[in-house]
């Protein structure tokens, strides 16, 4: 038996460009990654795990500083007892992630490149195989052809790559498998990254062959829920695994009817009363304002988030509402009103674009009282 700590997907040093989130919740959500990746090590010395396997994207290549690198080495070195695994993912592939050949570091841990490696622990009796990205995409459906013949050993695949079981085919850009490919290798398990949920894969047995630990820490508003680690006992027999939430902070994402309020202070506190469950000093939010509402003319969404900005650690507002009036009894109407009505209603019928469809909900906002003479 050997005892395991399993991650992946930590992307330390990420930039989070791919939201709208504000500089200084940026700078705070880096930090969190390195206090995520402290508890990390903190675990491995409270449970004594044997091996501590990291299935790619430790690092995020484009802004990835020294400093975090040495940080890493660090604290890994502090592992006396524990063999580390590093695997190169599609984030921090092993030729542009230049610290993976040029840097010392320390003798617990190993760097698999992107050539097939096995790594014979005596003082286990385990193989810990692995093969990594080398550049950011890899089609080739590695799995496939890795297979093992059977040992008394203990052999432990670390993989980074995109499960297609459901796909119609086998096909992507980071190494692609399916169930059959994990359930026919032979391995005791299989050590997977790149997905950022947590997810296992069992035999027709029910022994788990393979999992996705998911990221430690979520990244943004698609990685909803708890986040952790893999925590894991691996024999030739049975596997037992389980996750550990370890994040600092979570991702919501709620829909809040807003239909009967009065005016901005009624909204906020139906907002405050569905967020106040989760924590919001701490956890981010992205609230979808729903039902029926009449927008006075000249708010915007920034202007509710930025009243709102007090109410949760982070929060973004959508609006999705309908407007509050009777759009059919408008539209039957022989008015200038009614026209105007009916084209845009007709327009929002047949458009698909959340953009346009936005652009048009507004128009018939503004327009609407306009011709109304509320305005």
């Amino acid at each position: 038996m050997v005892k395991i700590l399993h991650t992946a997907d930590l992307h330390l040093d990420n930039g989070f460009t791919t939201g709208i989130l504000p500089y200084d919740i940026i700078m705070e959500r880096q930090r969190d990654l390195l206090e995520t990746f402290d508890k990390i090590i903190e675990t491995a010395k409270k449970e004594r795990v044997e091996l501590l396997l990291v299935s790619g994207d430790l690092f995020e290549q484009r802004y990835i500083q020294s400093s975090t690198i040495h940080y890493v080495n660090q604290r890994f070195g502090e592992l006396d007892n524990t063999h580390v695994f590093i695997l190169p993912g599609n984030h921090d592939p092993y030729h542009m992630l230049h610290f993976y050949k040029s840097y010392q570091w320390n003798k617990n841990i190993f760097i698999f490149t992107d050539e097939y490696e096995k790594v014979n622990l005596k003082d286990l009796d385990v193989a810990v195989h692995g093969i990594g990205f080398g550049y950011q995409e890899e089609s080739r459906a590695l799995l496939e052809n890795l297979n093992i013949n059977p040992s008394r050993k203990i052999n432990i695949l670390m993989l980074h790559g995109s499960d297609m079981t459901l796909a119609p085919r086998k096909q992507s850009k980071y190494i692609p498998f399916n169930h059959s490919d994990l359930a026919h290798s032979g391995f005791d398990y299989i050590a997977l990254g790149h997905y950022h949920q947590h997810k296992k894969f069992n035999d027709i047995y029910g022994k788990v062959i393979a999992a996705y630990p998911g990221s430690p820490e979520p990244l943004g508003f698609d990685e909803l829920g708890k986040h952790g680690i893999i925590i894991g006992e691996i024999t030739k027999e049975k596997n037992t695994i389980s996750i550990l939430p370890i994040s600092n902070r979570q991702y919501y994402s709620l829909d809040v009817d807003i239909t009967n309020a009065v005016n901005i202070q009624e909204i906020k506190k139906k907002v405050i009363k569905e967020i106040a469950p989760y924590c919001p000093e701490i956890n981010l939010f992205s609230i979808r304002l729903t039902g029926y509402y009449s927008w006075e003319l000249g708010l915007s969404i920034d202007f509710f988030e930025r009243q709102f900005k007090d109410i949760a650690y982070y929060i973004q507002i959508e609006d999705n509402t309908k407007p509050n009036y009777d759009i059919d009894k408008l539209i039957y109407g022989d008015t200038l009103l009614s026209s105007y009505i009916l084209e845009i209603h007709n327009k929002l019928q047949i458009e698909k674009d959340e953009k346009q469809i936005k652009i048009l909900k507004k128009a018939m906002e503004i327009g609407t009282k306009v011709l109304r003479g509320e305005v």
